[in-house]
């Protein structure tokens, strides 16, 4: 009986660390292949709680300036995008892609019996499973699994910062996950003797063809690191003395106006920008994974909130408008999420608590644009909370059936009727 990646773990098989977080693959690594259909998901994971409240506001309802007497936007400074909903200042920059119909605003997302904790929340939203008390895969892992694409490409999933996402868990495959580019790749014990530890890495590596033991596995599971960070490697150095650039369709350079500043902003800027990059090299990855922190706002919210959001927006647009430069900006849907929203009430330290429901946004030049769900009302809440207007399983149904062609109601073990931002 066949070992899953999962159990093969469990029984206390560790891997010699290559400056990698996980990287376990079993796959051929051999050919860069076109992503599957042409498409391409990436997703950005706000960690901490998003207060969704004043991130798409309802700025003529007098409950919410009520609700929120010293952290509430003021009218003035809202971005409207309707006659009743707006964006929170840091976002303008996401205006243009509103209005260009290229920016879906779903309203209200959420779960039945949302759970206010950080760890349980996050798992919900990252296995798409409420009910489970013994979370496995992610919902993305389930379509690996069911698409088989890791089978032939072990670059078919990427996520770049901090540590696998639960998003990510296959039982039969695994996802590269790195820090960094820069940390993802062999690290020679002696900088001088690189070139003879890499060959000798790689002639212990190579024996052995089958993984029929655990022995054979881990050899190939170091093999495939191996190339893989070369691929990787080789995709971001590219320069323009190069020749042309690899998935570029002139060679022209194509670096688009990133955040340049410090912290998070350029921290998740640069993020998004290698996933540019690597979309640009063509090496057949579907999925692509990063997160941005720190939007656990109970205090001080006024001075963070629009800096945390100005941050995402700004990295954001540049990488639509990076994307647009590489001729790709149609074959990319980009879907943000956040563990839940805030608390209608601010608290008494100019900022809010865990709440539940809160937007999620869908971003690329193939969506169709506008307000999705109804905005939850505020005199209706659910223990202080919004109550949540759209299941967030909606979404991820309408991004596997329509845009990774794949069975929503196999991988979401329920229907889920999908939405028309695709």
């Amino acid at each position: 009986m066949k070992a899953t990646r999962r159990e093969f773990i469990s029984n206390g098989i560790s891997f010699v660390s290559l400056g990698m977080a996980a990287p376990a693959f079993l796959a051929n690594a051999a050919g860069a292949s076109t992503a599957k259909n042409g498409k391409i998901l990436v997703v950005v994971q706000l960690s901490g709680g998003n207060d969704g409240l004043n991130t798409v506001i309802p700025y003529t309802d007098d409950l919410y300036y009520k609700a929120r007497p010293t952290i509430g936007i003021a009218r003035a400074d809202v971005v409207t995008i309707s006659d009743k909903i707006g964006l929170n200042p840091g976002l303008a920059s996401l205006k243009p892609i509103y209005e260009k119909g290229h920016l879906a605003i779903v309203q209200g997302a959420g779960y039945p019996n949302p759970n206010r904790s950080h760890f349980r929340s996050m798992e919900i939203w990252q296995t798409a499973d409420p009910q489970s008390q013994m979370p496995g895969e992610g919902w993305l892992g389930k379509y690996f699994d069911e698409d088989g694409h890791l089978k032939t490409n072990p670059l078919a999933g990427i996520n770049i910062g901090g540590e696998l996402p639960r998003t990510l868990y296959s039982d039969f495959g695994s996802v590269v996950s790195m820090q960094s580019p820069e940390t993802f790749q062999l690290q020679p014990v002696a900088g001088s003797e690189r070139t003879a530890e890499i060959k000798a890495f790689t002639e212990l590596y190579s024996q052995g063809t089958m993984a029929t033991s655990h022995i054979d596995l881990i050899r190939k599971i170091g093999m495939e690191a191996y190339t893989c960070s070369e691929k990787i490697k080789k995709a971001l150095t590219v320069s323009p003395g190069d020749g042309t650039e690899l998935g570029s369709p002139s060679g022209a350079t194509l670096d688009a106006a990133y955040p340049a500043g410090t912290g998070r902003a350029s921290a998740l800027g640069g993020n998004l920008k290698t996933v540019a990059q690597l979309i640009g090299a063509d090496l057949g990855t579907q999925i692509f994974y990063v997160s941005a922190g720190g939007f656990d706002t109970h205090a001080n919210q006024p001075r963070n909130h629009g800096n945390l959001l100005k941050d995402v927006a700004d990295s954001i647009a540049a990488f639509i408008a990076d994307l647009e430069r590489r001729g790709r900006a149609k074959d990319v849907l980009t879907l943000v999420f956040s563990e839940f929203g805030r608390r209608v009430q601010e608290n008494g330290s100019q900022g809010t608590d865990h709440g539940a429901a809160g937007p999620m946004f869908v971003v690329g030049g193939a969506v169709k644009g506008g307000l999705y769900g109804e905005y939850p009302l505020l005199n209706d809440l659910y223990q202080g909370d919004l109550k949540y207007k759209v299941d967030f399983r909606q979404v991820y149904a309408t991004v596997l059936d329509r845009w990774l062609k794949s069975p929503s109601e196999k991988i979401l073990k329920s229907k889920f009727e999908p939405m028309g931002f695709i």
